[in-house]
C-alpha cells in the first residue's frame, strides 16, 4: 500500500513540475448558460481543450466553462470552429472568451476573432486575466475563435 501512494506521490509530483516548465496560456470560453458546445475542428498539437465544466459557486449558476490550455512555446496562431449545440433552457446565450496569462510569462495578443469580429482589445500585452469578446449566439450557430499570440521577451 505504502508503495502504491509514493509512486502515486511521485506521478503526482512529476505532472506538477512538468506543468510548471511550459509557458501555458489559458483561454475560457465562459459560456453563460449550462448549454453544449461542440469543436469542429482538429486542435493543433500544443493546444488542448476541456469538457463543458459547470461554476459551483452561487453566484454563476447557471453558467459553464470550457478551458483551452495553449502552449506557446509549441503554437502561436490557431484557429477553432465551434457549434452551439444547445442554449440549456435559454433562446440566446452569451459566448464570452477571455485569456490568462501567468504573472512569469509576457504574451502579446496581436489579433483575436469570435464570429468574425475583432476584439477590441488587441493588439495587447496581457497579464493576468483579460476579457477578450462577448457575443450572442443561438442553437445552431457555428462560430470561429481566432487568436495570434506572440512571446514578449523578459526586460532585465
Amino acid at each position: 500500500m505504502f508503495k502504491k501512494l509514493l509512486l502515486a506521490a511521485v506521478t503526482f509530483f512529476a505532472f506538477t513540475a512538468a506543468s510548471f516548465a511550459a509557458d501555458i496560456v489559458t483561454m475560457d470560453l465562459n459560456y453563460k448558460c449550462r448549454g453544449n458546445l461542440k469543436l469542429l475542428s482538429e486542435l493543433p498539437d500544443g493546444i488542448t481543450m476541456s469538457g463543458r465544466r459547470n461554476y459551483k459557486q452561487e453566484k454563476f449558476a447557471g453558467e459553464c466553462l470550457y478551458t483551452v490550455r495553449i502552449d506557446v512555446d509549441k503554437v502561436q496562431e490557431f484557429t477553432l470552429e465551434l457549434e452551439v449545440v444547445d442554449t440549456g433552457d435559454k433562446v440566446n446565450a452569451i459566448l464570452s472568451p477571455s485569456l490568462w496569462v501567468p504573472e512569469r510569462l509576457s504574451v502579446e495578443c496581436t489579433d483575436f476573432e469570435v464570429g468574425d469580429r475583432r476584439s477590441s482589445q488587441v493588439p495587447n500585452v496581457i497579464k493576468g486575466w483579460k476579457r477578450m469578446q462577448i457575443i450572442t449566439v443561438a442553437k445552431g450557430d457555428k462560430i470561429t475563435v481566432k487568436c495570434k499570440l506572440k512571446k514578449v521577451a523578459a526586460k532585465d
